[in-house]
């Protein structure tokens, strides 16, 4: 028998499509081949008879209309659930070291990004005696993220794809899914439905909307429990975002209209300080609006340019969580901290709560209801839930913080992607 550990890094979040044809698919092209791909779904709970009895099967329908269309008359009942995403849960047989190995446990999610609870099999006869449909068993699973599994037999592999290519916003076309017997994922027409089978059917590819990489195993959607914790704050994707910063030094009073002073260019987030356990980042100011080197001393210590905004509203006012995501867009379990007594800096983030004062700020000058991709907004002040506003802190080191001494500023926001959520 074979262990495969559980690696967090690897997981990854998507929209998956069928490949409607032979024909090799770009993903510059993806656009114009809508009418190519059919989106994989699922659902369960429903009542008795809907539009048919496949309930808790895999299927790949309609044929180039898009995304799942739903309707309120689409759910027959207060349990009725659409997967429509998918969670890649990523592991590796504990006697692998380079990584060949790597399999993905599949979950269904919702479009809110709220897993289901269940696992997509393929097993002959797992499901009402119909040999080698994929889907999900009507009562719910053991929770994800479990560290280690002993000779799985319902791991996935994903074979035509270069895993250095996953990473948020990607599009990843031709991609051949597998399931741990060896058999390949087939399209089989049954009873009007086009279903996912892995012994009988046409044999194709599949394509992926890669939606969040390193995707953390979860029980409940992003900010879900705030309300049973009796927190005043509601999380709200719809006004989360990703962006990068600039900081520009506010006009000198002295000088000529328009004039500055003091440092300005991209805001990075530079994991510098603490030691190896307990690394922590500060927010520094680039010697021009474009990323230096990346990596410091070893690839422990990055460089992070972009930052979710994961929004929260209170009695009308919208705080932010400020998150530092890498090159390939995974968040880091960092988050910036300003806390009575400490500099302000990305601390490691231990504990799961959400919306805590120490953690969030606000975005003077900004409006989320009115931010669109590719935006810029200019003139924004980052205030810490405290009051203190965030200035340039030491010239020499063009360090950010909120102590009393410091550079004025604001903050130039450029917005990469808006309702964003993790």
């Amino acid at each position: 028998m074979s262990d495969y550990v559980y690696h967090p890094q690897f997981s990854f979040l998507a929209r998956c499509w069928w490949q409607l044809s032979d024909d090799i698919l770009r993903p510059d092209q993806w656009d114009a081949s809508i009418a190519k791909l059919a989106p994989m779904w699922l659902h369960s709970g429903g009542a008795g008879f809907h539009n048919d009895h496949w309930y808790r099967y895999l299927r790949a329908e309609p044929e180039g209309a898009g995304p799942l269309r739903l309707e309120p008359w689409s759910y027959t009942a207060p349990s009725h659930v659409y997967g429509e995403l998918f969670w890649f849960g990523a592991y590796i047989s504990g006697t692998d070291r380079t990584g060949a190995t790597l399999r993905y446990e599949m979950r269904p999610y919702d479009r809110n990004w709220k897993p289901l609870n269940r696992i997509v099999h393929s097993a002959p006869g797992l499901l009402s005696g119909h040999a080698g449909y994929a889907g999900v068993k009507e009562q719910a699973e053991a929770a994800a993220g479990r560290q280690r599994l002993t000779d799985p037999q319902h791991l996935w592999s994903l074979s035509g794809i270069n895993h250095k290519d996953i990473k948020r916003g990607a599009r990843l076309c031709n991609v051949v899914l597998v399931n741990a017997a060896g058999q390949q994922a087939r399209r089989l027409a049954n009873q009007g439905a086009w279903l996912i089978n892995t012994l009988s059917g046409q044999p194709g590819l599949m394509a992926l909307e890669v939606l969040d990489y390193g995707h953390e195993a979860r029980d409940v959607a992003w900010g879900s429990g705030l309300q049973r914790e009796g927190s005043s704050y509601a999380f709200k994707a719809e006004h989360s975002f990703i962006a990068s910063l600039c900081w520009r030094p506010d006009e000198t009073p002295a000088g000529p209209t328009g004039s500055t002073g003091g440092p300005q260019g991209l805001v990075a987030a530079r994991f510098d300080d603490g030691w190896e356990w307990n690394p922590r980042a500060r927010l520094s100011v680039e010697q021009t609006d474009a990323l230096g080197a990346r990596w410091r001393g070893d690839e422990t210590r990055p460089a992070c340019e972009r930052f979710w905004f994961a929004a929260y509203l209170n009695n009308g006012v919208y705080a932010y969580e400020i998150w530092p995501l890498d090159e390939r867009g995974r968040r880091l379990n960092f988050t910036l901290r300003k806390q009575k007594g400490w500099t302000m800096s990305l601390a490691q983030r231990w504990q799961s709560v959400r919306a805590k004062a120490d953690f969030l700020w606000h975005l003077d000058g900004l409006d989320p209801a009115a931010l669109q991709v590719g935006a810029t907004v200019a003139n924004v002040k980052l205030r810490h839930s405290s009051g203190l506003v965030v200035k340039l802190a030491d010239i020499g080191e063009r360090r950010l913080g909120t102590e009393a001494l410091g550079e004025v500023g604001s903050l130039t926001v450029q917005v990469v992607e808006t309702s964003a959520k993790f």
